[in-house]
């Protein structure tokens, strides 16, 4: 079970990555829930619960942008046995790491989206459309996204204001496609 902390974005991309790497043996079910990151992860304890309910993994995808809640939704997590894929500070992080490396500190969305403009072909409505964007000439992108982002921070770090850039999306891609590193 994944919940995106956001209306368009993560969900768009969670779906299209998803429909590229079809398991027999696992589903993965996206949600959306809109809102900081404890709304995030306090919606899918109550929904679902933890690890070993409903679903053997419940992830919850979230930015750091400018909450004021995260470090309780990360200790809410860890009671609740729920994986944050965090974000710092935001999503479209993990979109332009497919396509670049980027260590620098980013202060927000609006300094990031000029850089992920270079690469894809952004939209008002920030729908992703995983196909054209992040799979060139039959080759997924996602794989050198993965390798980028486990430099930028130790795992579990991601959420620290000091840990900017940095994202936790690769551990999600690795459990959805199966793969082990």
């Amino acid at each position: 079970m994944v919940v995106c902390g956001a209306e368009t974005t993560e969900y768009d991309y969670l779906n299209g990555f998803k429909a590229h790497f079809k398991r027999g043996n696992l589903s993965v079910k996206i949600a959306k829930k809109p809102g900081s990151p404890l709304q995030v992860v306090e919606y899918a304890a109550e929904r679902w619960g933890g690890a070993g309910d409903e679903f053997d993994q419940v992830w919850c995808v979230v930015d750091v942008d400018e909450y004021q809640d995260l470090e309780q939704a990360v200790r809410c997590a860890r009671t609740k046995r729920i994986e944050l894929a965090v974000s710092n500070p935001c999503f479209e992080l993990w979109l332009l790491l497919h396509h670049t490396d980027h260590t620098g500190w980013v202060p927000s969305y609006a300094a990031l989206k000029p850089l992920l403009d270079k690469y894809v072909d952004s939209r008002a409505d920030k729908s992703v459309d995983f196909a054209r964007d992040y799979i060139r000439d039959g080759r997924h992108l996602w794989k050198d996204a993965v390798r980028r982002a486990r430099t930028l921070a130790d795992e579990g770090t991601e959420h620290l204001s000091e840990r900017n850039p940095s994202t936790r999306m690769w551990r999600l891609a690795l459990a959805i496609t199966g793969e082990v590193t």
